[in-house]
């Protein structure tokens, strides 16, 4: 038998309890109900620990203390994957206070405290610990290592110690198996492999064979020969749980990223989520998709689109695909869903492939669009790219406007400029009255000439226009990378509040960023 790589969940210590309890409630009250009184000590009970869930909608400021800038960087990119499902933002800092600070070793242990635990832990110490990732780690068990280690952050216990799970355990055998390997005593692996947590403080849903959050183990390890696979995706049943465990709030909003369905390194030209609708709809309704991260190749055209289509009442399949050899490592897309009976929203879409053929490629294509029910004055136009087809011998120039907006209609423009030649394009678009209540839009560009990676801004809210929060979606309207190197480029927004939000277009690698540009849409219920 191979060597079992298996993470730790970390007990908060004996004289830390009392402050970690008042400090889970202090931040979500919902914590309060877990508490209980008479039990003998031991895990309280994806399944997740419901009195140690963060706050909904709650950002939580991380800070990687070592490693090389590659494995900083993998732990960044698989952390994040969690945020496409929860209402949970991570942000990565290099300084200050962290509710998570993570340490990388060689030690060959990995392990996490568990949810809001983490806040009863002095800032001078680490929450997580990863001591095996080196810059030679293979892309799966990055993957499946940082995205376990975070959702013990989240609050998920491991997935064979859910009360749902009804593992028949070979004990002898475990114990024997983890003292000769790790040295690790009896109560250790009763706590961390064997011990079953109590269903009366566990939110969890059936067992899940394909959670990341379950380790890979033998045949051997269970009497009835059970053995659980080598898991380095999020489940479907992990989406579903995170999503109910930290649900948002506002319009229905999604996020897909091809690093859902497979690794950066094994890139290959299709890939698709199904997505099922919080709701069912009378009729199917109309989506507006816009990409907002892309990692393709230098060595082939960029040919990239996001699309929706199988839209039924209830769901959707959402498609991330390149075609004629481009090699996408890895790309994303969110998506505006309108009801067919929505009489103040309306979306569309637009590529050139409908003004001429990609054999001919031109610089500039517009088109008038015309609404399918006129608007009493002017409306909020925004438009998102969502396919690009461009050659991989100058540098990638792209920009999509809406401009002449009037009462029934707007043109859209899909140009490049200088020496790029792009074959075709496509762009989405959204529009919605003015003065409509509780929702507002905009976009912003990192200047040109621009080389540093990282760019950030600040988007400013009309006064009064939410009570709360609002939700945003954000796709890319323009970009301007260098082809010497790969295109890498995603974006990002946090801090968002009643009043504004603080947004991100970034590289990474060395890609060569000229300017990017992106618009958004912050709305509530």
């Amino acid at each position: 038998m191979g060597e079992i790589h298996v993470c730790t969940q970390i007990q908060v210590p004996d004289n830390l309890r009392a402050q970690a309890e008042v400090l889970a409630i202090q931040e979500n009250i919902a914590n309060g109900h877990q508490i209980t009184s008479g039990a003998p000590p031991g895990p309280a009970s994806l399944a997740a620990v419901t009195g140690n869930k963060w706050k909904n909608g709650r950002t939580l400021k991380v800070k990687i203390l070592n490693g090389s800038e590659k494995v900083k960087g993998k732990v960044r990119q698989y952390a994040s994957v969690w945020m496409q499902y929860a209402n949970i933002e991570f942000v990565f800092v290099d300084s200050g206070d962290a509710e998570i600070r993570v340490n990388v070793d060689a030690s060959g242990q990995s392990w996490s405290y568990m949810g809001t635990d983490n806040l009863s832990i002095a800032q001078g110490q680490q929450t997580m610990n990863f001591g095996w990732l080196t810059d030679d780690t293979g892309e799966n068990e990055f993957s499946r290592v940082v995205l376990h280690e975070f959702g013990h952050a989240l609050g998920c216990i491991h997935e064979h110690q859910s009360p749902a799970a009804g593992m028949d355990w070979n004990e002898d055998y475990v114990i024997k198996y983890f003292w000769d390997n790790y040295q690790w005593p009896r109560e250790k692996v009763i706590f961390n492999i064997i011990q079953t947590y109590s269903g009366t403080t566990t939110q969890f849903t059936k067992f899940d064979t394909r959670s990341i959050m379950l380790y890979s183990y033998p045949a051997e390890f269970t009497k009835n020969g059970f053995s659980a696979p080598h898991n380095t995706v999020l489940s479907e049943a992990d989406k579903s749980f995170i999503a109910e465990l930290y649900p948002g709030v506002g319009l229905d909003i999604a996020y897909f990223n091809t690093l859902q369905v497979r690794p950066a390194d094994q890139p290959v030209e299709k890939a698709s989520s199904y997505q099922q609708f919080s709701k069912t709809y009378e009729n199917p309704p109309s989506l507006a998709v816009g990409l907002n991260w892309l990692d393709v190749s230098k060595d082939a055209n960029i040919r990239v689109t996001a699309f929706a289509d199988n839209i039924t009442k209830s769901s959707a399949v959402i498609h991330l695909d390149a075609w004629a050899g481009t090699i996408l490592h890895s790309a994303g897309c969110t998506w505006f869903r309108k009801a067919t009976d929505d009489g103040e929203f309306q979306i569309g879409s637009f590529n050139t492939l409908e003004d001429h053929s990609w054999k001919n490629p031109q610089q500039k294509t517009s088109r008038e669009i015309k609404f399918a029910r006129p608007y009493t004055s002017p409306p909020e136009v925004v438009v998102w790219l969502n396919s690009l087809d461009m050659d991989k011998s100058r540098n990638w120039r792209l920009k999509a406007t809406a401009t002449d907006i009037t009462t029934t209609g707007f043109t859209i423009h899909l140009d490049t400029w200088s020496d790029s030649v792009l074959y075709s394009a496509g762009a989405a678009w959204i529009a919605y009255p003015a003065n409509k209540p509780g929702v507002t839009s905009g976009s912003y560009q990192t200047p040109w000439p621009n080389t540093q990676l990282q760019n950030s801004g600040t988007v400013k809210f009309p006064d009064g226009t939410f009570q709360r929060a609002p939700k945003v979606l954000i796709a890319f309207s323009s970009l301007d990378v260098d082809c010497s190197r790969n295109l890498r480029l995603k974006l990002g927004a946090d801090s968002v509040s009643t009043q504004g939000m603080n947004w991100h277009v970034g590289g990474w690698s060395d890609t060569k960023l000229h300017s990017s540009g992106a618009s958004y849409i912050a709305f509530n219920t």
